[in-house]
């Protein structure tokens, strides 16, 4: 998945040369507990990271498990529900840019990011599983083209992230709110333009990939 980091940077002043004496002791007393406040939140943010690595690999094992059972039909029945539910994602993640856009409330963008990854990643985890499952009863006819589909995916993911950013920067630069130039709004546009292009060509390969996959479950 494509995720956007939105980090603050934050600075601490040192203590300041030749200010020994009355106060210089609150300064130093305030950057170390500035300091101790960074390192407890990176610590708090890692365990967050680690709890969810943690949850993912749960859940990929308890999928596995249920698939076990399951014939290949079912196992392909799985794939197309999880595609659209994807395409349902797409759509929540491009209602949502639209509405910043309009709003120009950028600070409801990270949110939408964490949502929409969180999704992409449950179904990507579950095509995963499928995937893994097919390749224990040898059915590479399959399984290859799983793998075309998710290579896909994910570039389709990061082209829609990075058409987002452009959109985004776009609606500034018009604004007149990043000082730019014609050149660079048009620089821009054209980057849109190809990373449009890009999508397009992934979603027709997908397609492709899906119609295969429709031919050999008709068959199974």
């Amino acid at each position: 998945g494509q995720t956007i980091d939105i980090g603050d940077q934050m600075e601490f002043s040192n203590k300041p040369p030749g200010t020994a004496g009355i106060g210089c002791d609150c300064v130093e007393n305030s950057n170390e507990e500035a300091k101790e406040e960074v390192n407890a939140f990176n610590e708090e943010e890692k365990a967050k990271h680690e709890a969810m690595r943690a949850e993912r690999a749960r859940r990929t094992q308890e999928i596995q498990r249920e698939l076990a059972s399951l014939e290949v039909g079912e196992l392909l029945a799985m794939i197309f529900r999880a595609q659209q539910e994807r395409v349902g994602t797409y759509k929540i993640f491009e209602e949502g840019l639209s509405t910043i856009l309009k709003s120009g409330n950028m600070t409801t963008y990270p949110p939408l990011c964490a949502k929409v990854t969180a999704s992409f990643s449950v179904l990507s985890d579950t095509i995963n599983a499928v995937n893994s499952s097919l390749k224990e009863q040898k059915r590479t006819d399959i399984t290859n083209f799983i793998t075309k589909l998710q290579k896909n995916e994910s570039d389709k993911l990061n082209w829609t992230a990075a058409l987002h950013l452009e959109r985004l920067r776009l609606r500034n630069a018009q604004l007149g709110e990043e000082g730019e130039d014609e050149r660079t709004v048009q620089l821009l546009k054209d980057g849109i333009q190809s990373l449009q292009q890009k999508i397009g060509g992934a979603v027709e390969s997908i397609n492709e990939v899906l119609e295969e996959l429709r031919c050999i479950a008709a068959d199974e």
